[in-house]
């Protein structure tokens, strides 16, 4: 009876927090993933709905500590000299941690999924971050495009967009989240909104939104109001895809026949659980879509910041990558902070006692 009470007050403090007024969302064209009648995206393959979500919350809030890493990752602090002094061809890379990513690419900079928060739950007390990041936000340079996947709280941050926003940056998004977008700040002229398989230019890059089988929804009142997707980013003869969210599907097929091999892919791993089997990819699956994009090097991300599932901090990386090795695919590890491009050796740091 006791459970009952708290998986009951649970699910009722949830609710109150996830409550917000309706904002309203522009009508699209009819599409297989779009209804207009009921304004709300949706998967080419369905998603299985989660179950006992709520147990689940639960486990989360009070077994938090007995998954997150004994110390401090490791990390360092980025060394924004040699990010910016890329060479022509052979792009630098910064992590920061979950999907926050930079690039500095063809002269430019970018970044991806900007979250810098202590938490990425609407409820602070949970999913609290392990460390703070390598550098905050304030630090970093300026980028000139932000991408943005979808809008659940631990890819979009409200704080870190109206930051950037004042900083003149653009941002380069799926259908819908213009909305969010535009209330926080961002004005309309530096916004671009895209569906699956659409392209921009900005500056001699080339962003694709690549098809993801996911969801998106803050609130109870946005549930799949705008669209999730994935990135391929395109200057001269180097390509790289950014994952997003995605469970498993047959669109990673057809981006595989597309774009026939990528620099570096850096795919989901990590957040994921049988309850909610068709939102993220299980540490098997996230391998075998490495080896199916044919990359150069593999990155894992999407872990390493914030507790978010019933998983230890490290038993993503722990189980995909010996499975990406298997399958021929050459991971790569970096340091929080740690300036990065295709050819940079890494270590499996996080196999290691802290």
């Amino acid at each position: 009876m006791k459970h009952k009470k708290k998986t009951a007050f649970a699910a009722l403090a949830l609710a109150a927090v996830w409550w917000q007024w309706p904002d309203r969302y522009p009508a699209y064209p009819a599409s297989g993933h779009y209804n207009p009648d009921s304004g709300t995206f949706s998967n080419a393959e369905p998603q299985a709905a989660p179950t006992d979500l709520v147990s689940a919350m639960w486990q989360m809030l009070v077994g938090e500590e007995s998954r997150r890493p004994p110390k401090p990752l490791p990390a360092v602090r980025p060394d924004w000299a040699a990010f910016l002094a890329a060479p022509e061809g052979k792009s630098r890379f910064v992590w920061f941690g979950h999907s926050t990513l930079m690039m500095r690419i063809g002269g430019q900079t970018v970044m991806t999924d900007p979250v810098f928060g202590g938490s990425v739950s609407p409820v602070p007390v949970m999913m609290r971050r392990f460390s703070p990041p390598p550098a905050a936000l304030a630090e970093v340079p300026t980028p000139d495009v932000v991408l943005v996947s979808h809008s659940h709280y631990d890819h979009l941050e409200k704080a870190s967009i109206k930051a950037l926003a004042a900083r003149g940056s653009r941002f380069v998004v799926p259908l819908g989240l213009g909305v969010l977008l535009r209330k926080w700040g961002v004005p309309p002229q530096n916004i671009t909104e895209l569906d699956w398989w659409q392209s921009t230019e900005t500056g001699g890059i080339r962003y694709t939104a690549l098809p993801a089988r996911h969801d998106s929804g803050r609130s109870l009142t946005d549930h799949n109001k705008s669209l999730w997707a994935g990135f391929a980013i395109e200057h001269g003869g180097e390509k790289f895809y950014f994952h997003g969210d995605s469970a498993e599907g047959k669109h990673f097929d057809e981006i595989a026949r597309r774009f026939r091999g990528f620099d570096i892919a850096f795919i989901e791993n990590g957040q994921y659980n049988e309850r909610w089997p068709d939102n993220h990819l299980f540490p098997a699956q996230t391998a075998a879509l490495a080896a199916k994009l044919a990359p150069k090097r593999f990155m894992p991300i999407h872990w390493g910041a914030y507790p978010m599932a019933l998983h230890t901090w490290n038993e993503p990386v722990l189980q995909s990558i010996p499975a990406a090795r298997r399958l021929g695919v050459r991971p790569l590890t970096p340091l929080m902070g740690q300036v990065f491009d295709r050819d940079t050796a890494t270590e499996d740091w996080f196999a290691k006692p802290l």
